[in-house]
């Protein structure tokens, strides 16, 4: 049986300041797909919203046991499916047409749509698979599936076995503490780019940290950390790190690899502690919750989806410079998105088939590289 820590209070899990937050960081890893050479740097939200995504997927399923001492598998997974799947087939089925009519494509695409579909996108870039890339983007899709395919059963098969709190959390810190030694180990012994940045065992650790902070959340010592780092000047502090970052690193390195990643991913899960009090001083507010950031986040998965394969038909079909490529691909990335918002994502997920009142880690199920 698991402790009473996590029957204290209710779990809550909406907090507005995430879609500001999700919203930013679509603006800024959409521009670095608009041209890595000139602006790489927003690689290091990949774990942000690794870390994000982990952390609202675990407090849906702590929610589904402390109201019925139980997690319901058949109605997580069809929620999943429900979140996810319809717009990602949309996508894939209209970058495929394009791709196919206008080049046409071989092996290699129907390799790549399979990998897209079936969530081992990132597999193959890890062991340089040849195929097709205009779904390339849908690596950090197949990580956050293989993560939750495995980790609700077994964060249940530990709360029957009153694993819960500490006895967790130090798994769990174990689980990160190995993966990010395994990810520099393998950049040291000269493993590819491709192999540190897109394997699940080494994005374990930001994933891990989610599942921390999810668990560890009514904590007394959760809450101490919570107000140290939603002071103002804490967040504004956490910010400007993060920003520097995008300027400073760049993931085609080693060194990103072996420290700055697993550096940056604990800023990263600094300010998400602290975004946890909706900050509203001192210009906090106009930055995480104003109606435009907002609304970008809340259409995140979309963006993120339709963003990539739109900036490649526009570079490699119309020769667009990345200025214009910028402004016209993102009008109608938006404009995608919303559609596929408004007529397919929220339509699908109201449906009563295994529906729940939650929300949904969204893109945190979107945004990578």
């Amino acid at each position: 049986m698991a402790t009473n820590l996590l029957h204290q209070r209710p779990i809550v899990n909406r907090w507005t300041a995430f879609d500001g937050l999700r919203g930013i960081m679509a603006i800024f890893v959409f521009l670095a797909h608009v041209d890595y050479d000139v602006f790489s740097g927003p690689v290091i939200f990949m774990d942000t919203f690794f870390i994000l995504s982990s952390f609202l997927i675990t407090r849906l399923l702590l929610k589904d046991w402390s109201e019925h001492k139980r997690i319901n598998f058949k109605a997580f997974y069809i929620r999943r499916a429900k979140r996810l799947f319809p717009a990602l087939l949309a996508v894939t089925v209209a970058t495929t047409a394009v791709t196919y009519f206008y080049w046409g494509r071989g092996f290699s695409q129907m390799l790549h749509v399979a990998a897209a579909l079936f969530y081992f996108t990132n597999w193959i870039r890890a062991f340089e698979i040849p195929h097709d890339y205009y779904l390339g983007h849908t690596w950090s899709l197949s990580i956050e599936e293989q993560y939750y395919l495995i980790w609700p059963v077994l964060l249940a098969l530990s709360l029957n076995r009153g694993w819960y709190g500490k006895k967790l959390t130090y798994w769990l810190v174990a689980v990160a503490c190995i993966s990010a030694a395994w990810r520099a180990y393998l950049a040291i012994n000269g493993a590819s780019i491709h192999r540190t940045y897109n394997g699940t065992d080494v994005r374990l650790d930001s994933l891990a940290l989610g599942a921390i902070l999810a668990i560890n959340l009514e904590s007394p010592w959760m809450e101490k950390l919570s107000q140290i780092f939603s002071k103002t000047w804490m967040i504004w502090l956490l910010i400007i790190t993060l920003l520097v970052g995008m300027f400073a690193v760049d993931f085609r390195e080693m060194k990103w690899h072996v420290w700055q990643q697993a550096f940056y991913e604990l800023i990263s899960l600094a300010l998400i502690i602290g975004l946890l009090q909706n900050p509203q001083q001192l210009g906090l507010r106009a930055v995480f919750q104003n109606r435009v950031i907002v609304y970008l986040g809340t259409i995140c998965y979309g963006i993120y989806l339709w963003h990539y394969p739109i900036l490649l038909v526009g570079e490699q079909i119309f020769k667009f410079e990345p200025l214009l490529r910028a402004l016209l691909c993102g009008a109608l990335t938006i404009m995608l998105a919303s559609l596929s918002y408004f007529l397919l994502e929220r339509p699908v997920l109201r449906s009563k088939v295994g529906s729940s009142q939650t929300q949904d880690s969204g893109l945190a199920s979107g945004l990578r590289s």
